[in-house]
């Protein structure tokens, strides 16, 4: 009974057997995606090229689902980020898109209800950078405090 049980635990959690599941869970589903996107459109306008647009929209939701598992169960307030999406973390400003070889690298910050919606270096509690290949895919992404951010 164990011999044949053992190869069929590590086929199951080498292969992705159970961790499929977990995955499914973490990510966004397309209205949020939406919502989020169409925010992301709004803050920056038409200051960037297409390509730069595509990866601020895709960096952007990617940092604020990453940022929402981070902080997931910090929050004792309703979700109101944004109407529409059931979040508690926005992106209150792209500071920096640069075209580099091979990707486009983004950063910005974003912010949490916990201490009132802030904007700026000083005013947003989180911050991210996202390199984002020509290909379509997210190579690099980083969530982490804001080092300036005072409350």
């Amino acid at each position: 009974m164990m011999k044949g049980l053992a190869p069929m635990l590590a086929a199951a959690l080498f292969g992705g057997g159970f961790a499929a599941p977990a995955i499914a869970q973490d990510e966004m589903d397309a209205q949020s995606q939406r919502v989020i996107g169409g925010a992301i459109d709004a803050l920056i306008g038409n200051r960037y090229a297409t390509t730069d647009r595509e990866a601020i929209r895709r960096c952007a939701v990617a940092a604020v689902n990453k940022a929402e598992r981070m902080h997931r169960g910090e929050f004792r307030t309703q979700p109101v980020a944004y109407p529409g999406y059931r979040g508690h973390i926005r992106v209150s400003e792209v500071t920096d898109v640069q075209r580099r070889f091979q990707l486009i690298r983004v950063r910005g910050l974003m912010d949490t209800p916990r201490h009132g919606w802030g904007r700026g270096r000083r005013g947003s509690e989180l911050s991210f950078r996202c390199d984002y290949t020509y290909k379509g895919k997210i190579a690099v992404l980083q969530v982490q405090r804001n080092p300036y951010w005072k409350r």
